[in-house]
């Protein structure tokens, strides 16, 4: 169930260490018809051998982002929500305002402030607020009110660029939205209430910039030192590819390339990258695709075919009752998983000998038989040379999934994973992307190969702001990508802000098919998912190189 659905349904309701045993993957078999796929070390590869891909859909780009216009020039100008709205002027309650007053703003409220200004160029809207905790929206143009897209509330009917968050308390505190393109002259600019209640006293837009030339220097090696050719060769080329173009992602039902399949049906392109949810074959997940046989094969098919292969890991908790990502529809609390001994190297008997002398949890050794669990799949793909984008419990730092709901104890599992998969299983066919989208939940350069960073929208923006949060995680820069969405984001914004993801990747199901696996334009028109499949910026299955040459 994907967690868009369920937001509404929860908004309603070194102890003894030491090395373990050397793993016996003599247990972890393919079955035949992998196995005949099987590369053979010891055939002599043939330089000279013409590679194609698919040659019969190949096809050149009809179309090029279009030119920006971005003139640079200094600006900066406040205004005092009390002067500069139609709402009603509060004086007391709260102290340490500015001007006259401020204004209240209730759930899903609005306020408007005309502005103008000097140039076209990108702007830093700061927010002066306090309040119990809330989201506001900042919403670029607009003349109509109409009704939101899931028909709670109405809103107008311009862009929304993004949003700051604040957290609770009583003194009125800056948060800024950064790299909000607005064109020279009259803008409108409206602050909207998502969540929560604010008091703003006052808005302050100042000339600004977007992503930074420097934040597309990135390392070409993987963070494992041990990675296989096939992984580093790939890292590669995303470093190459990265400020450039973008790649074409598209995430998959289990087991199949439907989503895939559809999109070429329309666009005559397939996708880059085929994304898919590894969670399925964790122990407690639920789903009616749980273990698809199909799922593996398919990915290393596609890898063979001249494709790139990402798993995410939404991870269902490993309780017997109530298993689920979600914090709120599960019991399982991480806090008693978290242990100090020193056990990501030893081996399942040896787990099992810890728990029965209290040296961990039972809590803890659910999770390492998750993580077995999967392992032992990626394992699969390793043996088949398959490099793998991994991006396991993504999006901790928004308090949805059971995962995150305690920083330092989010913080101790991935490293946990992360010591269990390159040095128990030493699997060397990962590159770790990290999606936790928050500062505080930032496990360590050393961690991690790539940022990622979802972004789910009705409107047409580049996720520039988006982007700058995720460079600025950092000490030495990583590539960023944007690991899941729910629009295709236009070619024309991502060059106009600068924002070259590494991929897009966009989500299942009813978000580009429908139930009987036809394309279906729900979230994308026609027109769109062409100019994009078939642009240049972006790369698509056909315009990706040999790997084995590259």
């Amino acid at each position: 169930m994907k967690k868009r659905l369920v937001a509404a349904l929860l908004a309603a309701v070194m102890l003894l260490g030491g090395c373990g045993k050397e793993i016996d993957y003599s247990s972890i078999t393919l079955p035949p018809e992998y196995t005949e796929k099987l590369p053979d070390p010891d055939a002599d590869k043939d330089i000279m051998q013409e590679t194609v891909i698919i040659p019969e859909n190949f096809a050149k780009d009809t179309y090029a982002p279009s030119t920006p216009v971005v003139a640079p020039e200094d600006y900066e100008e406040t205004f005092q929500l009390e002067f500069n709205s139609d709402s009603q002027t509060y004086t007391s309650g709260l102290t340490g305002f500015n001007g006259n007053g401020f204004i209240c703003l209730g759930d899903h409220e609005y306020a408007t402030v005309g502005v103008t200004v000097p140039s076209a160029q990108y702007y830093d809207v700061t927010v002066r607020l306090c309040s119990n905790g809330a989201k506001v929206a900042i919403i670029v143009g607009g003349e109509n009110e109409i009704q939101s897209p899931d028909g709670d509330y109405k809103t107008l009917d311009g862009t929304v660029v993004g949003a700051v968050y604040s957290g609770e308390g009583n003194e009125f505190e800056p948060y800024t939205l950064k790299g909000v393109y607005l064109g020279k002259g009259e803008n409108k600019i409206t602050l909207q209430v998502i969540a929560g209640t604010a008091y703003i006293d006052e808005m302050t837009l100042k000339n600004g910039g977007t992503v930074q030339k420097l934040a597309y220097e990135v390392s070409n090696a993987p963070i494992d030192p041990n990675a296989s050719l096939n992984t580093k060769t790939v890292k590669r080329y995303l470093a190459d590819l990265y400020g450039n173009r973008v790649l074409t992602g598209q995430f998959c039902s289990a087991g199949t390339n439907t989503e895939i399949n559809a999109i070429y049906m329309s666009v005559g392109r397939y996708s880059a990258l085929r994304c898919a949810d590894i969670g399925i074959f964790s122990e407690h997940y639920q789903g009616h695709d749980k273990n698809d046989e199909n799922e593996i094969g398919t990915a290393i098919d596609w890898w063979k075919g001249g494709g790139l292969v990402s798993y995410t890991w939404y991870w269902q908790s490993p309780v017997e009752e109530n298993p689920s990502c979600f914090a709120q529809l599960t019991d399982f609390d991480l806090k008693k998983a978290v242990t100090e001994a020193d056990v990501a190297d030893l081996s399942p008997v040896s787990l099992e000998a810890y728990v029965q002398t209290g040296r961990i949890s039972k809590e803890c050794l659910a999770l390492i038989t998750d993580i077995d669990a999967i392992a032992q799949k990626l394992k699969l793909l390793e043996m088949s040379d398959v490099p793998v984008l991994f991006r396991p419990m993504p999006e901790a730092g928004n308090g949805w999934y059971w995962w995150g709901c305690d920083k330092d104890s989010y913080l101790w599992l991935y490293k946990f994973l992360f010591k269990r998969i390159t040095e128990y299983y030493k699997l060397s066919n990962i590159i770790w992307v990290w999606d936790g989208e928050s500062y505080d939940y930032y496990p360590g350069d050393e961690y991690v190969d790539i940022v990622g960073m979802d972004l789910y929208t009705n409107y047409d923006i580049s996720g520039n702001s988006r982007m700058m949060d995720a460079v600025s995680y950092t000490i030495k820069s990583k590539g960023t990508a944007l690991t899941e969405c729910g629009r295709i984001p236009n070619p024309d914004l991502l060059v106009r802000d600068g924002a070259y993801w590494l991929w897009f990747a966009l989500w299942k199901g009813d978000y580009i098919i429908n139930s009987n696996g036809s394309i279906q334009y729900s979230h994308v028109s026609p027109t769109e998912l062409d100019y994009a499949y078939n642009n240049e910026l972006y790369i698509t299955l056909d315009e990706l190189p040999d790997f084995s040459r590259y």
